[in-house]
């Protein structure tokens, strides 16, 4: 079930993509980078996340946690609709600190390093984001005694509607916006000037309540990219699997020289 909502979105977001009618701007289908994105979807998308889910189920049980959401009568649409929501909400914690925490903002500036945006361009991430991200989202919906069908079923959706986000898809569908995040509004997330806002990947309401939520178009042709690198941050992906780390001890390194001066 999980695998085939996923397959589905991404195949049909792809067809929509070579639409002129319904794509926000032109891009052939194997646009540059393609294959750097392809690896981000493979290996972080696919592997991790399998990964990650086997090592959290194994852990829960070995310390026996109860699973109170899976025995307390509630409806199974209910059930998955709240899984959805933890999920998303856990989404939308740990994107707030990625871009708050500079360690983390260094690993999340490959995400935004794309200059394009489509979606395959969903699964860019450096390796320890994609931990972070599941492990977040994950571990608090299984903590909480979800049903791993339930969990399951949640993260597909949370990531069918990711590379939703991340469509080339012109249409603005406002209607939809004062509950959930369309590509309208993460487009702007992806700008270097509003790229601090709009950090939902689902519902709309979390950036809403802390006042974060950007509503207007972008203009086209707008570029992406990273805040002031948008001509020089790597695009290959061992370099940028390298790139995040190596800023990150170079920001140590500059921290405690600025320490041991004063």
């Amino acid at each position: 079930m999980e695998i085939t909502l996923l397959v589905v979105a991404m195949t049909a977001l792809a067809g929509i993509e070579r639409l002129p009618s319904l794509r926000f701007q032109p891009s052939r289908f194997f646009r540059p980078y393609f294959t750097t994105d392809l690896v981000y979807l493979g290996s972080g998308g696919l592997l991790l996340a399998l990964l990650v889910r086997a090592l959290v189920l194994r852990l829960r049980s070995q310390a026996g946690l109860p699973q109170p959401m899976a025995h307390g009568g509630i409806p199974l649409p209910l059930l998955t609709l709240l899984a959805i929501v933890a999920y998303d909400f856990g989404g939308f914690v740990s994107h707030r600190l990625l871009h708050r925490v500079q360690p983390l903002w260094e690993l999340h500036k490959v995400h935004h390093s794309s200059p394009t945006l489509d979606w395959l361009a969903t699964y860019r991430a450096h390796f320890l984001e994609h931990l972070l991200r599941h492990v977040l989202s994950l571990a608090l919906l299984l903590l909480l005694g979800f049903p791993v069908a339930v969990v399951g079923l949640a993260g597909a959706t949370y990531t069918a509607w990711a590379v939703f986000g991340h469509a080339n898809f012109r249409p603005e569908l406002r209607f939809l916006e004062p509950l959930l995040i369309t590509p309208r509004l993460h487009r702007l997330h992806h700008v270097p000037e509003t790229g601090s806002r709009n950090l939902g990947t689902i519902f709309s309401i979390w950036d809403r309540l802390t006042g974060n939520l950007l509503l207007r178009t972008t203009p086209t042709p707008e570029r992406i990219g990273v805040p002031g690198e948008l001509d020089t941050y790597p695009q290959s992906w061992i370099p940028q699997l390298i790139h995040p780390l190596r800023e990150i001890l170079r920001n140590a390194g500059e921290a405690r020289g600025i320490g041991s001066a004063a």
